[in-house]
């Protein structure tokens, strides 16, 4: 089994109801250990272009047995049974599952990078990851994900809730309304 850090969001319908579906979708091949905060994002968009709605975001960990590839497929048929359609990069989701960490790996192919390439940008991927693993090294900047996380600049991210938005009930969309 390998130890995979996944990144989830979800930014159409009903977000929070779509990360759970992804995490039970995702117990079909994984074993889930932890999931992170929920967190609440602005889109990120080409600059001139009018904002998006605003992302949920989680992480999760995971134990696997599939290969990089194998679990790629695996996520991007799960966003599909969710939703997601092929559309342009900056396009609105209802959600989206990309593999930011793959045990200490660095991968890079046509079709899969890892550790995700804009990991150490991103606020709204890294905070989460940084709550579930801290101590991980980040592949290719030999830094830890925590020590990255303290140098994220924060704008424009809201921690919503703790871990326990996983298990249901009452949630940001419904408050929200």
């Amino acid at each position: 089994m390998t130890r995979v850090f996944l990144g989830l969001g979800a930014n159409v319908g009903n977000r929070e109801e779509n990360l759970r579906t992804a995490l039970r979708m995702i117990e079909g091949a994984c074993r889930v250990v932890a999931v992170s905060s929920l967190y609440r994002s602005m889109a990120v968009v080409p600059e001139g272009e009018p904002p998006g709605p605003d992302y949920l975001n989680a992480a999760c960990e995971v134990d696997t047995a599939l290969d990089p590839t194998e679990l790629l497929r695996f996520v991007k048929q799960v966003e599909h049974d969710i939703g997601r359609r092929p559309a342009p990069r900056w396009s609105a989701r209802p959600i989206d599952i990309d593999i930011l960490l793959y045990g200490a790996r660095v991968i890079d192919t046509a079709e899969l990078r890892v550790p995700h390439p804009l990991l150490a940008e991103r606020n709204f991927v890294l905070v989460p990851l940084a709550e579930l693993a801290p101590e991980a090294a980040h592949p290719a900047s030999g830094r830890t994900i925590g020590e990255l996380a303290e140098d994220v600049d924060l704008g424009g991210l809201a921690h919503l809730r703790g871990p326990e938005w996983a298990a249901g009930g009452a949630g940001a969309d419904e408050a929200a309304e």
